[in-house]
């Protein structure tokens, strides 16, 4: 029990998370921020990290756009993942709805939660779609909204870069090549072959074409590329991952040097081997993926050769997928600069583009954000929210829909887990001690100023009874407080 206690307080991370290194969002400073009712804020991963809080809304703004947006305000976390970063933004697609919560139960009054229970969670659209929802009758001046629900992600080995409402055609050489999503839940494409050097690793048993394939996760939150250690339930011969490890002898130093060959949806793209290979630390960025994963995961090692582009102007009917190959002298923008207006006239850009859907339109970008490449495993992005803003660098990422900034706790919001960030103490028991102390001493203070106040009147009263004594003499009747005066001071007896 005490192992268990000491993994859900991040003791079982080798680095310790740093809650001191990171800025946090002070709801009290925005004149704008409003608490989400009865929504919780929850997540737990398989390595024990675990995000905690509520929900709240605020303008958020990235780039040249802003909006309200629901968002986790994060008060508590233990991962080291998260250290020097203040959140994550992921542009996936929004997560599945979770099940119905079960009724209560008979000894339960309805509409009431099992003590110390959380409120439901359901996690708060992606920062994309409330930049690109529906135009309602209260917008205000507090809105500038994305016109397009599109956006393309490429990195170099030092730099990276998001456009905002689709993809500019500067950044590409030749086609821009286009695939639907197989999947509204994640960015999955169809890959039919995975080669290294002229070796098969996906070497399929059904002769079909209609099962000669695994899905393709374009991710940009994974470093490297991932394949199965398994043959996948008999879909394959032999396990991918095994069969190149075959061929490289050692992992991190493979005894043949070649680049990888991925077939998606019948074009073939290339990831050379210096891309893959991460010379600065000798190591291969090829792994194997986890037991029960039943497909690729395409990560930076692609992003750092093409841009991919992600259309959801048609979510949840259609998702569109488009990649190109980066020009060679694309410069993306500086981290610490701005970010890039585009004015692109659509009718002057001449795109080449292959398998286009029937009445396809191609999202033209118009604005590049610079985002920030850690050492090729990690990306991170500049947004603001509140009124006034309050500026974040947050964790990037493609294969999450996960919106949360660190936070502070606020009395008027529970805060599930500790306070790590400040501003409140931790947990729906402690937020209920916390208003019984609040109530406690303002009981004790309200007695104390009875007190003076008792005190004074009877001061009053002495020297008054001693002016009435004076005059009448010790047995008169002449005391100064009568039951009017009585009335006067407490209401009518």
């Amino acid at each position: 029990q005490a192992e268990q206690e000491q993994k859900e307080q991040g003791e079982g991370f080798d680095i310790k998370f740093v809650p001191a290194n990171s800025s946090v969002y002070d709801p009290d400073s925005s004149n704008t921020f409003k608490v989400v009712p009865k929504q919780a804020f929850q997540l737990g991963y398989a390595d024990n990290t675990h995000l905690k809080g509520f929900q709240a809304i605020d303008v958020v703004q990235l780039g040249d756009y802003y909006d309200f947006a629901n968002f986790g305000a994060v008060t508590d976390c233990n991962s080291p993942d998260f250290n020097d970063v203040d959140g994550i933004v992921g542009f996936g697609m929004p997560s599945p709805k979770p099940p119905p919560a079960p009724p209560p139960s008979s000894s339960i009054m309805p509409g009431m939660s099992p003590s110390g229970a959380p409120p439901p969670t359901e996690l708060p659209d992606p920062l994309l779609f409330s930049l690109t929802k529906a135009a309602t009758d209260q917008d205000s001046s507090e809105i500038h909204k994305l016109q397009t629900r599109a956006f393309s992600f490429m990195s170099t080995d030092k730099k990276a870069e998001i456009h905002l409402g689709g993809f500019d055609p500067d950044a590409i050489v030749g086609q821009l090549f286009l695939t639907p999503s197989i999947s509204i839940h994640d960015y999955s494409v169809v890959a039919v072959s995975l080669k290294y050097g002229d070796v098969e690793l996906l070497d399929f048993t059904p002769k079909d074409p209609r099962f000669r394939y695994v899905p393709a996760i374009m991710d940009s939150g994974t470093s490297c590329l991932v394949m199965p250690d398994s043959n996948l339930n008999g879909l394959v011969k032999a396990s991918p991952f095994g069969t190149w490890k075959g061929i490289v002898k050692e992992v991190d130093k493979p005894a043949v040097q070649d680049d990888f060959h991925i077939t998606i949806a019948g074009r073939e793209f290339h990831i050379p081997y210096d891309t893959w290979y991460l010379s600065d630390s000798n190591q291969s960025c090829v792994q194997p993926a986890p037991p029960g994963f039943p497909g690729l995961l395409v990560g930076d090692v692609f992003f750092r050769r093409y841009l991919v582009m992600f259309d959801l102007q048609h979510y949840p009917e259609q998702v569109i997928i488009g990649i190109g190959e980066q020009k060679p002298d694309y410069e993306p923008l500086d981290f610490y600069g701005k970010a890039m207006k585009l004015h692109l006239d659509k009718s002057m850009a001449s795109v080449n583009i292959s398998q286009a859907p029937p009445g396809f339109e191609l999202p033209f970008a118009s604005d590049r954000i610079p985002v920030y490449n850690q050492l090729e495993t990690q990306y991170f992005m500049n947004i603001s929210v509140g009124n006034p803003r309050q500026n974040f660098t947050v964790i990037f990422d493609t294969g999450s829909s996960v919106f949360g900034i660190f936070t502070k706790c606020i009395p008027q919001a529970p805060a599930y887990g500790g306070c790590v960030f400040g501003g409140g103490n931790a947990g729906d028991d402690t937020l209920l001690i916390e208003g019984a102390l609040f109530v406690l001493s303002m009981s004790i203070g309200l007695c104390m100023v009875g007190i003076g106040i008792n005190m004074y009147v009877r001061k009053q009263h002495d020297e008054a009874e001693k002016q009435a004594r004076s005059k009448t003499g010790a047995t008169g009747n002449g005391s100064a407080y009568t039951t009017d005066m009585i009335a006067g001071y407490y209401g009518q007896p």
